[in-house]
C-alpha cells in the first residue's frame, strides 16, 4: 500500500463541490473575508448565500474528511 499525497481542500473549495454556493458567491464571500479578517463561513452566512446552521453542517462534514490510501 503506498500514500498518495493529497493536496489540501480549503472551505470554499468544499463548498463549491457541495453546490452549496457557486463561484460568484465563492469570490464575493473572500472579498469580505479578506476585508473584515472573518472566517469565511461567517462571510458567507453574513452575504445570506448560506443560513449559519448550513454552514455549520457543512463545517463538520469538512473537518472529517479522511485521508485516502491507494
Amino acid at each position: 500500500m503506498s500514500i498518495t499525497k493529497l493536496e489540501p481542500v480549503r472551505f470554499g473549495d468544499f463548498l463549491l463541490e457541495r453546490k452549496a454556493i457557486d463561484e460568484g458567491q465563492l469570490l464575493d464571500a473572500l472579498a469580505e473575508h479578506w476585508m473584515s479578517g472573518a472566517r469565511l463561513g461567517e462571510s458567507v452566512a453574513r452575504k445570506g448565500y448560506l443560513p449559519s446552521s448550513e454552514i455549520e453542517r457543512l463545517a463538520s462534514e469538512f473537518e472529517n474528511l479522511n485521508t485516502v490510501y491507494v
